[in-house]
C-alpha cells in the first residue's frame, strides 16, 4: 500500500519541487549572485528539530546578463527591487568562504551550491509592502514565515513583506525579464516547467504501492515519484505536433501498447541480428489476429519494427513509405523509469527495447537519433568484451541490435528508430533466489508521498539508525566505485552512470548488495588512444558522434556529473551523512584505494576544489542539447563540515 497522506498539500508541494531545482540550477550555473545568512545558533536550537531554520538563501535580481546584484549595505533598503527569492534552509549549503560580506553585522556567505533537499517547502517572493500575511497551506507557515522576516529585519530590510508559494514560472519570467531571454524562449521555458509542476503534482496525486524486496523490477521502475534531483524540467512531459498534448492521466505512459511498423528493407539501417533478436515480439504482435504466417509473407521485403503507440503520428507524417500495421496487432509493454525504453517480460526474455518516444521528458525529446542506433551494437560486439572492470560487480547490458530510418537528417532519422537491449532482469528461466534487480534512482525516492523525508532505501531496508545507514552507504559506495572507476581509469571509458541507467543488484533474502548493472550507451564517453592503448581497438562511430572524448578531463567530467554528483550526493544527503562529512570521507577513502596519487584522475577528483558541472540553464537559453555548457561548481567529493565564524 502507498504511505497515507492528505492530497490537499500536492499543488503546493508540485510547484516547489519544481521551484526548488530551478533555485539550484541558479545558483550552481552562476547566473545569479547568491547568499547564504546563517541564523544566530540559540534561535536554532529554539526551532528544534521540525522545520528547523539553518539560515536564508537569498537570491540577487540582475540587470542584464553581466551585470549581478551584490548583497550590500548599501542596498539593502529595497527588497523587492533587488532579491528575486528568499528560501529558508535546514542544512548549510556548499560556500565560498573566501566572498562574504557583511550585513548590518550580519556575515553574509557566497553561495557555491544549493541542493533542493536543504530547502524547507517556503519560496519567498518579494512583494511592494503590504500587512504581512501568511499562507494557511503548511502547519508551519506562519512559524516560518515570522522567522524570515525577522532575520531580514537584522540584515536592514525594513517593512519587508514576502509571499510563498513563489513558483518555477514566476520565478524563471522574472529571470528571464531581467537576464534579457527572447519573450518567444521564455514562453517556451516556461510552459516546460508548468509542465513538470502539473506533472509533478498528478503524481503525488496517484502513489504506487510502495515497492519490497519481493516487487518485480518493473515496479522499482516505475515507484519514481519525483526523479532528477535538480533539473526543473524533472517532470516536464512536453509533446508537439502532430502529436496530442501530454495531459496528465489522458495518454498512458506506463503501460503504453506496442504495435508494427513495416517499412521497405532498403529504407532501414540495420546493425546486430535485428530481425532475429525481435522476433518472439513480432510474432507475438502478429499471432493477435491469428495470421502471423500470412502477414510476413505480405510484409517479406520489409522491416516489421516495434514502434510506441504515441509515435505513430510522427513516423506517418515524416517517413511516406512506412505504414502501420491493424490496431488489433499489439503487445502490451510496461515502460522503465526513462519512459522510451520498456519490458514485456512474457514475451520478450532476456531483452528490454528503446523506442522512440517524440516528447520532451526534462530537456530531451526522447526519440533515438542514427549515432546511438550506431555506436551501441558496435561498441557492445568490440570494446565491452575487452574492458577492465570486475565481473562479479559490474554487469553491462549489452545493445545487441538496432533499426533506424535511412534519412540525410538525423533530425527526422531519429523519430524511426529501436535499440534492443540485454535485460538481466527479465531472465528467461527465472528462480526464486535471482537477485532483486533495482534501478538506484528508485532508493532515494520520497515513500509515494511530498511532504516526507523518509526514503524507499531507509524503508526497505530498515535503516532506522546511524549505524546501518553507515553500513549500507559505506558497501554502497565501495562497490560502485570498483565498478565504475577501473574502466575509467585504465580504458578511458566513462559509462553515464547516474540513477536512471545504473541498477543494483540485491540479495532478495537478506538485502545485501551485490553489485551493479549499468544500461544505456547514448551518453557514453570514451577517449580513442587511452582505449586503443589498453584494449587495442578504437570507437566506431558515425562522424561527429558526442561519445568520443577529445581528452580525459571530458571523460573524467562525464563520470563526476553522473556518478559523484547525480548519484552518490542524493544517497548521501538521503541517509543524513552529507552534512556531518561522512558520506564524502568514505568516498575518499574508497578512491584513494583505487587511483594512484600520481594520476592525473587523483588530480581531477581528489584535489581541485572545482569541477566543471553540467549547466542546465545555460543549455536551454543556448537551445542546446548534444552539446554541453559546464560552469565551475564545487567539488562535492571533498565536502566536508562547513564552520561558519561569525
Amino acid at each position: 500500500m502507498p504511505a497515507p497522506y492528505s492530497t490537499a498539500k500536492n499543488p503546493y508541494y508540485g510547484k516547489f519541487a519544481t521551484t526548488s531545482r530551478l533555485v539550484a540550477c541558479l545558483v550552481s550555473e552562476g547566473l545569479v549572485n547568491a547568499y547564504y545568512c546563517p541564523q544566530e545558533p540559540q534561535q536554532q536550537q529554539q526551532q528544534g528539530q521540525d522545520g528547523t531554520i539553518t539560515g536564508l538563501c537569498m537570491l540577487m535580481r540582475i540587470r542584464g546578463s553581466a551585470d549581478k546584484i551584490k548583497l550590500s549595505s548599501a542596498r539593502v533598503s529595497s527588497l523587492d527591487n533587488n532579491v528575486l527569492t528568499v528560501i529558508p534552509l535546514r542544512g548549510v549549503p556548499e560556500l565560498d568562504m573566501g566572498k562574504k560580506t557583511t550585513v548590518n553585522g550580519v556575515q553574509c556567505y557566497k553561495i557555491g551550491l544549493v541542493d533542493p533537499w536543504d530547502m524547507l517547502p517556503h519560496i519567498y517572493s518579494p512583494q511592494a509592502y503590504v500587512n504581512n500575511t501568511f499562507p494557511n497551506t503548511l502547519a508551519d507557515s506562519e512559524t516560518i514565515y515570522r522567522q524570515v522576516i525577522q532575520n531580514l529585519t537584522k540584515l536592514g530590510f525594513r517593512d519587508a513583506a514576502l509571499a510563498d508559494g513563489y513558483d518555477a514560472v514566476q520565478l524563471w519570467q522574472q529571470f528571464a525579464h531581467d537576464f534579457g531571454v527572447t519573450d518567444k524562449l521564455t514562453d517556451l521555458i516556461a510552459s516546460e516547467l508548468a509542465s513538470s509542476m502539473i506533472h509533478q503534482t498528478y503524481t503525488y496525486d496517484y502513489p504506487k504501492p510502495l515497492p519490497t524486496l519481493e516487487s518485480s523490477s518493473i515496479q522499482w521502475e516505475q515507484s519514481i515519484v519525483e526523479g532528477h534531483a535538480t533539473h526543473p524540467m524533472h517532470k516536464a512531459r512536453r509533446s508537439y505536433p502532430p502529436l496530442p498534448p501530454l495531459n496528465p492521466g489522458q495518454v498512458n505512459l506506463e503501460t503504453p501498447k506496442l504495435r508494427l511498423l513495416s517499412i521497405p528493407r532498403s529504407s532501414m539501417q540495420l546493425r546486430g541480428e535485428f530481425e532475429t533478436l525481435a522476433a518472439p515480439l513480432v510474432d507475438a504482435i502478429l499471432e493477435k489476429t491469428g495470421n502471423a504466417r500470412e502477414l510476413r509473407a505480405k510484409h517479406a521485403d520489409h522491416v516489421l519494427m516495434p514502434v510506441h503507440e504515441f509515435q505513430i503520428p510522427n513516423v506517418l507524417e515524416r517517413f511516406k513509405d512506412a505504414s502501420v500495421l491493424p490496431e488489433a496487432n499489439n503487445v502490451t509493454a510496461h515502460s522503465l523509469t526513462s519512459i522510451r525504453s520498456v519490458a514485456i517480460p512474457d514475451v520478450l526474455k532476456d531483452l528490454t527495447v528503446k523506442l522512440c518516444v517524440g516528447i520532451k521528458v526534462s530537456s530531451a525529446l526522447r526519440t533515438i537519433t542514427p549515432y546511438t542506433t550506431y555506436f551501441g551494437p558496435g561498441f557492445s560486439a568490440n570494446v565491452v568484451p575487452r574492458l577492465s572492470y570486475d565481473r562479479k560487480v559490474l554487469t553491462i547490458e549489452r545493445e545487441l541490435a538496432s533499426a533506424v530510418y535511412s534519412h540525410p537528417d538525423t533530425d527526422v532519422a531519429k523519430h524511426c528508430s529501436c535499440v534492443l537491449r540485454e535485460a538481466i532482469e527479465y531472465p528467461s528461466n527465472p528462480t526464486p533466489n535471482d537477485d532483486v534487480i533495482i534501478v538506484a534512482a528508485a532508493l532515494v525516492e520520497k515513500i509515494q508521498k511530498p511532504d516526507t523525508q523518509e526514503t524507499l532505501a531507509t524503508h526497505v531496508w530498515n535503516l532506522d539508525t546511524e549505524e546501518k545507514r553507515i553500513a549500507f552507504l559505506d558497501r554502497y559506495i565501495q562497490l560502485a566505485l570498483k565498478a565504475f572507476i577501473p574502466p575509467a581509469l585504465e580504458n578511458g571509458v566513462a559509462f553515464e552512470a547516474h540513477g536512471q541507467n545504473t541498477m543494483c543488484r540485491f540479495d532478495r533474502r537478506t538485502g545485501e548488495l551485490k553489485g551493479f548493472v549499468i544500461r544505456d550507451f547514448g551518453g557514453v564517453k570514451a577517449h580513442n588512444p587511452t582505449l586503443k592503448k589498453s584494449c587495442g581497438v578504437e570507437l566506431d562511430v558515425l562522424p561527429d558522434s558526442c561519445v568520443v572524448a577529445h581528452s580525459m578531463d571530458e571523460v573524467y567530467k562525464l563520470l563526476y556529473h553522473t556518478l559523484f554528483h547525480s548519484q552518490f550526493q542524493r544517497l548521501i544527503r538521503v541517509l543524513g551523512m552529507h552534512h556531518n562529512g561522512r558520506g564524502w570521507e568514505m568516498v575518499r577513502t574508497h578512491l584513494a584505494e583505487l587511483i594512484p596519487r600520481d594520476h592525473p584522475m587523483y588530480q581531477f577528483f581528489m584535489v581541485q576544489e572545482k569541477v566543471p558541472g553540467k549547466c542546465l540553464i545555460r543549455m536551454k537559453i543556448e537551445e542546446l542539447y548534444r552539446d554541453y555548457i559546464y560552469s565551475p561548481v564545487p567539488n562535492m567529493i571533498l565536502s566536508r563540515p562547513q564552520e561558519l565564524v561569525q
